[in-house]
């Protein structure tokens, strides 16, 4: 297909990653670029999640955990690019981008335009900086074997530079389903709060996502359990394993801690709550900061990337703060002063959705990444001539 003679695109979106926020911000991706007319495709892990049905999904056999898997898996994505002859491939996250940009490389080999997102540097993926430094490396590496890098906002745009790559960049925003996420009615409210077992009169702090080193739990309890706030309860929300967060709050598990587990159904509990907490120690935009600002929850978040800038950025007012990563007594504190001063709360819930709605409109972020697309096939294709 040539891009040149149509706008409609075929794009291939190509994931190893099949958990999390990756999958429902692909998901808005294939949804959106369905709607407007492209031929849309995405080869993944066959865990992912149920896509659009509009998108064309292709099983990809990829283990990261079996290392042998992975020689079939590139030759599978080289294969497939080779039959689709796709106008651009996006590659989501850091294996996928490897595959893909290992020489040969399907910018070289199958010349095709790469775009790359990495949904956060992966370098932070772990503690142990020999590692941190190879993968630092390898987006190095990488990098001149792509054409544009999208992210999800210019902090992480600034990251990829201070890590050494300089590809062209376009910062998207994260999409939320806006129909969806948006400030409840009172009797909603009420709703959400009876279905969860949340008593009247008790305050709820909600900390949302997979129970892992990343999103920095191991570090917020104690610090709650040192001061936690009267009347008040702290959820930590998601799958994984809570036995280690039980230890850590002693005596206040179960009583101002709880650890309900994983839910498909956040919207109740962002409906039921009363501020959103992130005590991560990486991001790229947290989804769950965006969908916090959607339903009118005001969010107190340690300085990931992003946070500032879409809490905080731009003329409109605050829809929340930020505090230093390693500071939890200030996050405490801070999500503790929002509970207590019912004017701040109250400007910073009304605040949210006036900012989601210019932020992360599904359709507004699906032209900021058409744009990266075409920028990408223009740039590849000056390139060859």
């Amino acid at each position: 297909m040539n891009a040149a003679a149509s706008e409609r695109l075929r794009i291939l979106h190509v994931s190893e990653v099949h958990w999390g926020g990756v999958v429902t911000l692909l998901g808005h991706f294939v949804e959106q670029q369905f709607l407007d007319g492209h031929d849309v495709h995405v080869l993944a892990h066959p865990g992912m999640p149920s896509l659009h049905p509009g998108a064309i999904v292709h099983q990809w056999e990829l283990d990261r955990a079996r290392p042998r898997s992975l020689p079939a898996a590139r030759r599978e994505l080289h294969r497939l690019v080779g039959v689709l002859e796709p106008d651009v491939v996006h590659l989501h996250s850091w294996f996928a981008g490897a595959l893909g940009r290992t020489p040969p490389t399907l910018r070289g080999a199958g010349k095709v335009p790469v775009v790359y997102q990495p949904h956060a540097w992966s370098d932070r993926l772990s503690s142990r900086p020999g590692a941190a430094l190879a993968v630092r490396a390898s987006e190095r590496f990488f990098a001149r074997h792509t054409d544009v890098l999208v992210v999800n906002c210019e902090d992480e745009l600034n990251r990829g530079r201070d890590l050494g790559v300089w590809t062209p960049g376009h910062s998207l925003g994260v999409a939320v389903d806006l129909t969806r996420f948006r400030p409840p009615t009172q009797v909603e409210r009420c709703a959400a709060r009876a279905l969860l077992g949340i008593p009247e009169g008790r305050r709820l702090a909600l900390v949302l996502g997979r129970l892992t080193w990343q999103k920095g739990q191991d570090l917020l309890v104690p610090a709650w359990v040192a001061a936690p706030a009267p009347d008040t309860t702290l959820a930590l929300v998601g799958p994984g394993d809570p036995g280690p967060l039980a230890l850590l709050a002693g005596g206040e598990n179960g009583r101002s801690v709880i650890l309900p587990g994983g839910t498909d159904e956040v919207l109740p509990w962002l409906w039921a709550a009363d501020v959103m907490v992130l005590s991560s120690r990486y991001e790229t935009v947290a989804l769950v900061i965006a969908e916090a600002m959607s339903t009118g929850l005001p969010v107190v978040a340690t300085a990931v990337d992003g946070a500032e800038e879409v809490l905080q950025g731009g003329p409109e007012d605050p829809a929340g703060t930020v505090v230093p990563l390693d500071d939890m007594g200030g996050l405490v504190r801070e999500f503790s002063h929002r509970l207590d001063d019912p004017v701040l709360h109250a400007h910073e819930s009304a605040a949210g959705p006036v900012r989601a709605r210019e932020l992360f409109a599904p359709h507004v972020v699906a032209r900021r990444l058409e744009a990266a697309y075409w920028d990408a096939i223009h740039q590849h294709h000056a390139e060859k001539r």
